[in-house]
């Protein structure tokens, strides 16, 4: 299927609406989630220096009904965000054509995305939490080993920009770093942002292909004697 110029540039404007929106409004969720479960911040004294001030801080936006309903709210958020990179990486796939092993690698990265996105649907619209979690941990594994994987190759293939095959490697070792500030969410930061760069790029690229199509060489002058 091929993605015309004009739907490129919506779907570079949602990357990075959902990439601003996705690391604002996911630290209300992680506020939330902290209220739903009291044992976030007892777990994680980084999670709770800063959590229980902003809580007070932010109390209009967590107390206007119980902290499940609260956290649940807030958790669809990750929903339009898991859509919003997924949809800049299929971009960024169909621009590129990749082939052999990449594109392999391509292939497993965007079922894993997929598979994200109906994770965390699941977790916030249906009654199969549980279930929905461990199908999304599945995923995330697939998405942290696999991004390594493509990562590299990306780079020795010359991708550009380089920001998005580093994102995409740091994916792991940033899901443990983050998940003690803060909550699990916020771990697809790096996706929300490589993503949301690349796509840019990729707008870029069809914008300075089509100036250049456009532009009319100048034929020589015939001289007559």
């Amino acid at each position: 299927m091929d993605i015309s110029t004009a739907t490129a540039r919506r779907i570079s404007r949602l990357a990075w609406a959902t990439a601003a929106g996705g690391t604002l409004l996911g630290q209300v969720h992680a506020l939330a989630r902290a209220q739903a479960h009291p044992d976030d911040f007892e777990e994680s004294p980084l999670a709770r220096a800063w959590g229980e001030p902003a809580t007070r801080a932010l109390r209009p936006l967590l107390d206007w009904s119980d902290p499940t309903t609260v956290y649940l709210t807030w958790g669809k958020i990750w929903i339009p965000v898991c859509l919003g990179f997924t949809a800049a990486a299929y971009l960024v796939y169909r621009r590129r054509q990749p082939g052999g092993a990449e594109r392999r690698l391509w292939q497993i990265t965007l079922a894993a995305y997929l598979v994200m996105t109906i994770s965390v649907a699941g977790d916030y619209l249906t009654p199969w939490m549980d279930q929905m979690f461990v199908v999304g941990i599945v995923a995330m594994l697939v998405i942290g080993f696999g991004g390594i994987a493509l990562g590299l190759l990306l780079l020795r293939h010359g991708f550009r920009p380089r920001t998005t095959a580093v994102l995409l490697m740091i994916f792991m070792p940033f899901l443990f770093a983050v998940t003690t500030v803060t909550s699990l969410g916020s771990a697809l930061l790096p996706l929300m942002w490589g993503w949301a760069v690349a796509a840019q790029a990729a707008v870029s690229h069809d914008a300075d292909m089509a100036a250049a199509s456009s532009r009319v060489p100048e034929l020589p002058e015939v001289v007559r004697g």
